[in-house]
């Protein structure tokens, strides 16, 4: 159904004109998609950020951000987004799927991180139905932190 795609020439507008509703927008549930790529531009030498265009079919309908951290173990959803004209017709679940397969299937990494802002209940609860368990409020970022272990 999905793939990941490298961020190129041929889907890097239509990643840019990827919009949540306006009512996400107000709540500042995501960054914009434009940021995503700068932080993922600013630690490239680090070579642990990965940015990717979800895509199915032609359509670009997402993007995520992905963090390793080898270090630690961990691989986190660093940003997520369905772009408004796909949401409610199974995408979201669709991605956290594909990188919990990613995740299960690299012995590199003991932990997969999501995280949601305090009132994105579509997020926190796909997450719940998944097997993530919360581990913390993070006050400062207004976020519920969510770990999954296989």
């Amino acid at each position: 159904m999905i793939k990941f795609a490298e961020i190129n020439e041929d889907n890097y507008e239509k990643v840019l004109k990827l919009k949540i509703t306006d009512e996400q927008d107000k709540s500042k549930f995501i960054a914009p998609n434009v940021r995503s790529i700068a932080d993922a531009y600013l630690y490239r030498e680090a070579g642990d950020v990965f940015p990717y265009a979800v895509e199915d079919g032609e359509a670009v309908v997402g993007f995520i951000l992905l963090d390793e951290d080898a270090e630690e173990k961990e691989l986190m959803i660093w940003r997520m987004m369905v772009d408004k004209n796909y949401q409610g017709k199974g995408y979201g679940r669709a991605i956290v799927e594909k990188v919990m397969e990613m995740f299960e299937s690299d012995d590199r990494f003991d932990v997969l991180i999501a995280d949601y802002v305090k009132g994105n209940e579509v997020m926190g609860t796909l997450l719940w139905s998944l097997g993530f368990e919360e581990q913390e409020f993070d006050e400062e970022n207004n976020e519920h932190v969510m770990w999954y272990r296989s």
